[in-house]
């Protein structure tokens, strides 16, 4: 059924690019400075050290952002900051090639942009997917050509 198919799977794994990463990590900094400190004075310090934790914890989660791409044996499964996924079988793939480098501007997370194209995006390079129905997924890898390939082989 599979010949002449690698039915192993693979995943490429991407995460943020490094100069996103500290852009990321002063934002947190500052803002969690900006809002913590000033309402210390006016809330108790309990509530304070709530809100820290949460602002904290959602400028660590965009930190430790990651786009997954996994070739299973029946389609290419994409997940995006552990929220965000899709699966695209093999048999509605029209073609898999590197993309441009997405930056700020393009989003980070699951992505509408332009052309009928959903983004799952961290930044850097990316891959685009084109299937049969006239959309496409661009999906962010540090191995665009490697990635674009093993689709290739697959489908």
């Amino acid at each position: 059924m599979n010949e002449g198919h690698d039915v192993s799977d693979l995943t490429f794994l991407t995460l943020m690019p490094g100069s996103y990463r500290v852009g990321v990590l002063i934002l947190g900094v500052l803002t969690t400075s900006a809002v913590v400190i000033p309402l210390s004075a006016e809330i108790p310090s309990v509530m304070s050290l709530v809100l820290a934790i949460l602002l904290v914890a959602l400028f660590a989660a965009a930190f430790l952002m990651q786009a997954v791409v996994r070739l299973g044996t029946n389609g290419v499964h994409i997940r995006v900051a552990g929220v965000f996924r899709t699966t695209i079988h093999y048999d509605q793939i029209t073609g898999a090639a590197p993309d441009r480098v997405t930056r700020v501007r393009e989003g980070m997370g699951l992505r509408i942009l332009p052309n009928k194209t959903t983004g799952y995006l961290v930044g850097g390079p990316s891959v685009r997917i084109n299937t049969s129905g006239g959309t496409a997924v661009l999906v962010s890898s540090k191995t665009p050509a490697e990635l674009s390939e093993a689709i290739g082989r697959r489908t």
